[in-house]
């Protein structure tokens, strides 16, 4: 039978290194699977995958005990995926200053293509994962936390630090802005174009 968390975590603590990669190989797919989702890159993932579990083998010791390993895992890998999509919204802001400084048109990005380019071309899986991308972070954490990693309405209030109701809400404005986006892609889909 397979050492529970907790006791890993206290083994981790008590200098056994082995126990924190054990740690480590049973959820760092969890963990890039979040982050891929979030970030929309395989190379930010597993570079935040990397970072998450620095940091929390740095603060292992805050870990309770009675507490779920990956819900603080998940914590701390959403606050660092929140910070690197704020820093590239700063970094594409300086960009577009700089390239309309020097007088070039700005280059054209990739995710404004229309969703229906993308069902045509039978990748409705990229359309998802662009509308998903191009929620407010706010909203697109929850709905990641939720729909693609399982997690419960609790689990996502305890990970982020809200209340559950706040959480309930954020999916809800999810739901309702993907319906809207993703609306005329599937009634084309269910239409046979």
């Amino acid at each position: 039978m397979e050492p529970q968390d907790a006791e890993l975590v206290r083994q981790t603590l008590c200098g056994n290194v082995a126990a924190y990669d054990t740690l480590v190989q049973r959820y760092q797919r969890q963990v890039y699977n979040l982050a891929y989702r979030m970030l929309g890159n395989a190379e930010d993932a597993g570079d935040l995958v990397q970072e998450t579990f620095l940091r929390a083998y740095g603060a292992l010791a805050s870990f309770r005990q009675d507490a779920s390993f990956l819900t603080w895992l998940y914590k701390i890998a959403s606050n660092l995926c929140i910070d690197q999509l704020r820093s590239r919204k700063a970094r594409n802001a300086l960009s577009l200053d700089l390239e309309l400084e020097e007088g070039r048109e700005p280059s054209a990005d990739p995710r404004t293509c229309g969703p229906e380019e993308n069902a045509v071309r039978g990748a409705l899986q990229d359309v998802v994962q662009r509308a998903i991308m191009n929620l407010p972070e706010r909203y697109r954490v929850v709905v990641i936390m939720r729909h693609l990693q399982g997690m419960s309405v609790e689990e996502i209030a305890c990970a982020l630090d809200l209340p559950s109701g706040t959480v309930k809400t954020h999916l809800f404005r999810a739901r309702e802005m993907l319906r809207d986006r993703l609306g005329p892609v599937l009634e084309m889909k269910t239409d046979g174009k």
